[in-house]
This record gives structure tokens, C-alpha cells and sequence, in this order.
């Protein structure tokens, strides 16, 4: 209503706007194109739901300012010519804008609305101009014209053959370990990884042209002889299917095209075909077999533990999982190379230049009924010029040095045509596979130690893999007796919510922290936040073990928190429970330090929440009374049942547990109590990550992923799944075809 109250002030019935209005509005769709663009480059800074809507709603309000403006601009266009040639760039810029997407959000594509904006402007372009002008303006219109409808087939192949590829994957993963000899393969030297990382669409597509092109008519038998086909040309080592297997036979060489980080590029790009399955309720039929969890212990992981190559590998893959579902990437490399779309580009950017030079031109030599009203025409359109220049440079630049760009080039090296054997060319494909786009980073680059790592691969190198007994395997490594246990265990007994017992053992961890610092005589303050403690290395006299194991434990501790304050959709359960939850322990929290009861002064230092803490566990202070019945505070009611205790709360349990652990460990040996409280954090963030929906996970991609992401990736590799239910689409559903093919594919 506003909006059209506005329109009716400056737009009357009937009457031409003033040229001043309607290069404002021009340039204000400019500027909120401009602004969408930056703020989606730059969406991977971000996880929070504010930024994806504020893109959603500037490309709605981009798309109606750009058929507005087309719609001033249609009859002073007689006579004033600069509006034809902002009619067109309005309409490529816009879509150009639309397709990019570096990092953003993968809207449903609309190209019959495309379309009639680019044909408006045509109309607009169709009447009287100078020719100078015309044949620019016919050049870019018919370019964006064919991106349009090239965009839209090929992303209704690219979706077609994402999902006919994801089928063919999961059956083919049923028989995977069969074609690389039925051994359990070395991870290492990936010899008897039979992981396919490109060539399994050109099989299908043979089967299709065999067939007539009748996919759809022959279901299972395609399907089935899809697999025989693909298994049989792994056996005869066709040059066209390409496995993690091929790709590390190739000498690792520093001076050749394909070194150790280039070959994990290509095991990332595998796993990722891979792990798309747990989005769509694919099954991961691999995850039995003993091969593929050495794949991640002594593959990825290493012995000894290699981090960094671990994260490596998970950025790249998730990078590629977020190419996607949120980028164009996957649909615009769906046939290989897109030269047809760079071709387009290119031409593109020469009718920019030739557009920039015809308005140069046209501003010397026209005459002043020629020229219009319009104000600063040349410089605005070299603005749009400009941008639109600089759009089209980053897009090629982005898809020329991208991810998928290195995986083709890699694969075809190893492959060997004629075109890779100068040592020229071989050169020149080392140099462009070493060199990315600075100004887009794969992960926001939050570190997590070593030793973190090191502790997480000694929980999944347990066999079997167990992820809900992670207090026992904690009790295990620290050899204490079932009287230990049972003191311990009656605080948590029956907690059984992943968020309830995150935020105990979170709270008697801090506990413990604070306890070591009395011990140590270190100083900890706690922040305005009440979240952290200012921290340094307990004691120089301390142990590096000691230290290691506590700096495990704390962080795991803060990362868990972290997860529940600001991504509660990564904890298993409720989303809006947990945050209930967390709101009321915040309370329970701000009751007891902060002194909003029983008239008790504000506590900040570490020795006075110490205190106050050992007194709450203690029941010596008491943050909600108890039920009073007939004027008495009693334990039960008049009908002989026991009262709620308001009191047994769960920050009082963190403290109790807290004290209790602190007391059963003081001694000569601190360390134990921390090595206890690494390998619990341990083996509780494996189990967050396995027991949360692949759908969740999806949610922060964009932003490079959370910690928890990665390990649950990586998890999904070694075969431990957890008892999730994961799919938030679903192609058609999960395949659970028999093995029809089995025995004909041995024979």
C-alpha cells in the first residue's frame, strides 16, 4: 500500500516520469544488485539465518525494481536513448547476478520470467536509435537471450543427471570391494579402493544410446546393466572410468602435475559423490565392510595422526557438497568443462567493451534531441558497463580456477592424452592445478588442536565403534573401581537427552577448571558473559600431560557449548527444546552468582564461585523452595506422594558431579582427572556428530562447515552412521533392489 501511494505522487496516470526519477530508480536496482552480489560473496562469513534472508528478500525486490524500470523506460525511450541500452544491461545484469551465486542460496530458477524481461527490453531496443547503438545493444541482448535458455537446459540435465548418477553410485558401492579383488585393500597406497571419482555418467549415457534413449521404460534392467557394465570395464581397465585406485598409481612427484595434496583433492571430490547419499536416504552400503573405516584411521587420519590432511580433505569435500546445494557449480559442470558458457561469457564481455566504446561515441558526435534529458548518461552507463564487466571477469575466474576445474584437468592427466604429453602443456596444467581464488576461502578457518584430533582417532580405532558408551570407555582409560562408577553415575543417572547431559558435564567441567586454578593459584576471572574464564597454562611445575589432557577437555567442552548457544540445530532433538533448556540454566546460573536471591552480594571471582557452587552441590543453599503443603515444607503431599524438588536442578547436578570428580582425583595425579574428561568430550562429540540429521548439517555449509560437520563427514566414511534418520529430499527414494546382477558380473 505504501509503495503504491508513493507511485501514485511521482507516477500520475497517463504522464511520463521525470528523466531524474527514473534514473534513481534505475540506479537504485543497480545499487541493490550490487549489494545482493557482495553480500552473497561474502555469505560464507556467516551462519546465521538473518543473511539468507535478506538475500531471498533483495532478489525479490531486485526482480520487481527491474520489470518496474523496464516499464518507465518504455515510452521516453523515443527520445531518449540511453534508456535502451539501461533497458539491456538491466536485464543482463540482472541475470547475471541471479546465476552466480558464489556462496548463496540456490533459488528455483525462472526462466519463462526471464525470458519476458529480456523480450520487454527488446521491444524497448526495437525502436528508433542510432545504429552505433543498435548493434551493441542486439549483441548483449542476444548473448544474455541464449544464456537464458542454454541456463535452463542445462540445468534440467544437470538435475536429470545428478540423480540417475546418485543411483548408479549407491548400487555400485554394493559391489565396489568385489571389483577391486575382494580383499580389504591399503589405504594408504589406496590400492583396492575401487572409489569412483569421474567416468561412471559416460557409461549410463552408452547404455541410454544402446537402448534407444528409453531409460525410464526399462527400470530395473537399466539399472542393472549400468552396474555390469561399469564393474566390467573396472575389470578390463577401461581408460574411461577414473577410481582413487588409477589416480594414486600415478607417481606422487613435487615436480610433477600430480602431487599428495592434488590426489586428496581427487579422494575429496569421491568422498563427496559419496556422502550426497545420506541427503536423499541413499543407503551407504559400504558402511560394513572393515576396509572403509581403515580408510579413514589409516588413511586419512594416518599413523601418526595427521590433522591437517584430515581437514584438508573434509574442507574440500564440503566445499564440494556446498557447490551442491548452494552454487551453480555442480549443474554448470554436470558435461565436463563449461565452454559453451564461458564461450558465452566471453563474447559477453566483448560486446561490454564494444558497448562502452559505441557510448563514448554516441555522446560526441549526438545531437541534443539525440542526447535526451538524462543526466551524467555516459558516466552511469560506464558504471553498469563496469560492473557488469567485472561480473563476468569474477565468474570466468571463479569456474576457471575452481575445484571442479582441477578435477577434470587431474583426470584427464591420468588418463595421458596426446594433448598432456609435451612437457609443456604437463606444465602448464601443474601450474593452473596449484593456483586458487584468493578472496574465496574454502572454511572460516576456526583451528581445533592436534591433540583433539589425535583423541577423537583413538575412539573410532576401537573395534567395534561404539558411540553411546562413551562414559565407559572414559571410566576404562583411567582403570577405576565399580565403586568409582557408581558414585559418578548416580548424579547423571537417568539423563538421557543429548542437551541435558551437554550442559551437566559442560558445568562440572568448568568446575574442575576453576578447582585447578585454586589449586594452581592461578587468577580466573569470569567474563561479563559468565561463558569463559581467563586462562594460561596451570602451573610450570605441571606436567605437559597434564597440560595436553586439560586443554583437550576444555576445549571440547567450550566447542560443545558453542554448538548449543549459537548452531542448537547440530545437537540431536529439539531445536526449541534446547534452547528452553539453555535459557533456563542461564537463569538457574544468574540466580546463583549473581545474587538475585536470598540477598547474596554478586560473585565474579574465581574463589567465590567455588564456594558458591560447593555449597549448592552441597544443598547448604537451596535457588527454589520446595513445595510448601498445609503451611509445612514437606517431602510428600496428603496423598503420600513426593513433591517436585524445584532445587534438583541442572546446574545443581553439573556442581555435585563437578565436586565429586575433583574430590575422587585430588592427589599426586591431576592428570587422571583431566585424561578422564578428554576421552569422555571425545567420545561425546562423535556421538553429536553421528546422531545429527544429514539435513542439519546442511544448513551451515555455506558458511564452510562446523567442526562437527567435518567429523561427521568423516565418520560417514568410516562406516559409523548412528542411529540418525538422515534425508530432508528424497530423488524417489531409497534403492532396495536385490543383487540381480551379482552372479553374472562374477562369472
Amino acid at each position: 500500500m505504501a509503495f503504491k501511494i508513493i507511485l501514485s505522487i511521482v507516477h500520475k496516470d497517463g504522464e511520463i516520469l521525470n528523466p531524474i526519477v527514473i534514473q534513481f530508480v534505475v540506479a537504485l536496482t543497480t545499487a541493490l544488485m550490487v549489494t545482493r552480489f557482495v553480500l552473497d560473496a561474502l555469505r560464507h562469513r556467516s551462519t546465521g539465518k538473518a543473511m539468507r534472508m535478506t538475500l531471498i528478500v533483495m532478489d525479490a525486490v531486485t526482480q520487481a525494481l527491474t520489470i518496474y524500470s523496464l516499464g518507465i523506460m518504455q515510452r521516453p525511450s523515443d527520445k531518449d536513448y540511453y534508456y535502451k541500452v539501461w533497458a539491456v544491461l538491466l536485464v543482463t545484469l540482472r541475470y547475471s547476478v541471479k546465476i552466480g551465486r558464489p556462496a548463496g542460496i540456490a533459488l528455483k530458477q525462472t526462466p519463462l520470467v526471464d525470458l519476458m524481461s529480456s523480450f520487454w527490453s527488446a521491444n524497448i531496443l526495437r525502436s528508433k536509435a542510432p545504429r552505433i547503438l543498435k548493434v551493441t545493444g542486439w549483441l548483449l541482448w542476444s548473448v544474455n537471450s541464449l544464456r537464458i535458455i542454454y541456463g535452463f537446459i542445462s540445468s534440467e540435465f544437470a538435475n536429470d543427471s545428478h540423480r540417475e548418477d546418485l543411483r548408479l553410485l549407491t548400487e555400485y558401492m554394493r559391489h565396489e570391494h568385489e571389483a577391486g579383488g575382494g580383499g580389504d585393500g591399503d589405504p594408504v597406497t589406496m590400492k583396492g579402493y575401487r572409489y569412483l571419482v569421474r567416468g561412471e555418467a559416460k557409461k549410463r549415457k552408452m547404455k541410454k544410446n544402446e537402448t534407444g534413449g528409453q531409460a525410464r521404460d526399462t527400470g530395473m534392467v537399466e539399472e542393472t546393466g549400468n552396474i555390469r557394465r561399469l564393474l566390467l570395464a573396472l575389470r578390463e581397465e577401461h581408460k574411461e572410468i577414473l577410481t582413487l585406485e588409477k589416480i594414486w598409481e600415478e607417481p606422487a612427484d613435487p615436480a610433477d602435475a600430480l602431487d599428495e595434496e592434488l590426489k586428496d583433492l581427487c579422494l575429496s571430490f569421491a568422498l563427496y559423490k559419496l556422502l550426497r547419499r545420506r541427503f536423499f536416504n541413499f543407503g551407504i552400503h559400504e558402511a560394513k565392510l572393515k576396509r572403509t573405516r581403515r580408510l579413514v584411521l589409516d588413511g586419512i587420519l594416518g599413523e601418526p595422526c595427521n590433522s591437517e590432511r584430515a581437514f584438508r580433505v573434509s574442507e574440500a569435500e564440503l566445499s564440494f557438497l556446498n557447490d551442491f546445494f548452494n552454487s551453480r557449480h555442480a549443474i554448470v559442470f554436470a558435461k565436463g568443462f563449461p565452454f559453451i558458457r564461458l564461450l558465452l561469457s566471453t563474447i559477453l564481455i566483448g560486446g561490454i567493451g564494444g558497448m562502452a566504446v559505441a557510448i563514448y561515441s554516441f555522446s560526441k558526435v549526438g545531437t541534443r534531441d539525440e542526447l535526451g534529458n538524462v543526466h551524467g548518461g555516459v558516466t552511469f552507463t560506464w558504471f553498469l558497463l563496469s560492473f557488469l564487466f567485472v561480473k563476468e571477469t569474477w565468474e570466468i575466474t571463479t569456474y576457471v580456477f575452481s575445484d571442479w576445474t582441477k578435477i577434470i584437468l587431474l583426470c584427464q592427466y591420468v588418463q595421458k592424452p596426446w594433448w598432456l604429453r609435451s612437457p609443456m602443456t604437463k606444465d602448464l596444467v601443474r601450474k593452473l592445478c596449484r593456483l586458487s581464488v584468493p578472496w574465496l576461502p574454502r572454511w572460516h578457518g576456526k583451528e581445533v588442536k592436534h591433540t583433539v584430533i589425535n583423541c577423537l582417532r583413538d575412539c573410532l580405532a576401537e573395534d567395534p565403534p561404539r558411540l553411546d558408551n562413551y562414559l565407559e570407555r572414559a571410566f576404562g582409560k583411567v582403570g577405576v573401581t565399580d565403586g568409582f562408577r557408581a558414585n559418578f553415575t548416580e548424579v547423571v543417572n537417568g539423563v538421557k537427552d543429548s542437551v541435558h547431559i551437554l550442559l551437566i558435564w559442560h558445568i562440572a567441567t568448568c568446575y574442575c577448571e576453576i578447582d585447578l586454578a585454586e589449586n594452581r593459584k592461578v587468577s580466573a576471572s569470569m567474563y561479563w558473559s559468565g561463558q569463559d574464564f581467563g586462562r594460561r597454562k596451570p602451573s610450570e611445575g605441571d606436567s605437559d600431560l597434564l597440560w595436553s589432557q586439560y586443554m583437550i577437555a576444555r576445549t571440547l567442552s567450550q566447542y560443545c557449548a558453542y554448538v548449543l548457544t549459537l548452531v542448537p540445530p547440530l545437537v540431536p532433538g529439539n531445536s526449541l527444546m534446547a534452547r528452553s533448556v539453555l535459557i533456563k540454566v542461564r537463569e538457574e546460573k544468574s540466580r546463583l552468582f549473581n545474587g538475585k536471591f536470598n540477598s547474596c552480594a554478586p560473585c565474579y571471582q574465581s574463589t567465590q564461585m567455588l564456594g558458591r557452587l560447593k555449597k549448592y552441590a552441597s544443598e547448604e543453599i537451596e535457588l527454589y523452595k520446595k513445595k510448601v503443603d498445609g503451611g509445612k515444607q514437606d517431602e510428600e503431599n496428603q496423598d503420600g506422594k513426593k513433591e517436585e524438588n524445584l532445587d534438583d536442578t541442572i546446574l545443581k547436578k553439573g556442581a555435585d558431579l563437578g565436586k565429586k570428580m575433583a574430590e575422587a582425583f585430588s592427589g599426586d595425579k591431576p592428570e587422571d582427572l583431566w585424561r578422564f574428561l578428554s576421552e569422555f568430550w571425545a567420545g561425546f562429540v562423535i556421538h553429536l556428530a553421528a546422531s545429527t540429521r544429514a539435513s542439519q548439517h546442511k544448513i551451515f555449509l555455506s558458511s564452510g562447515g562446523e567442526f562437527i560437520t567435518h567429523l561427521w563427514a568423516l565418520l560417514t566414511h568410516a562406516g559409523i552412521l548412528g542411529d540418525a534418520q538422515h534425508g530432508d529430499q528424497d530423488f524417489d527414494t531409497a534403492l532396495t533392489q536385490e543383487d540381480v546382477y551379482d552372479q553374472t558380473v562374477q562369472s
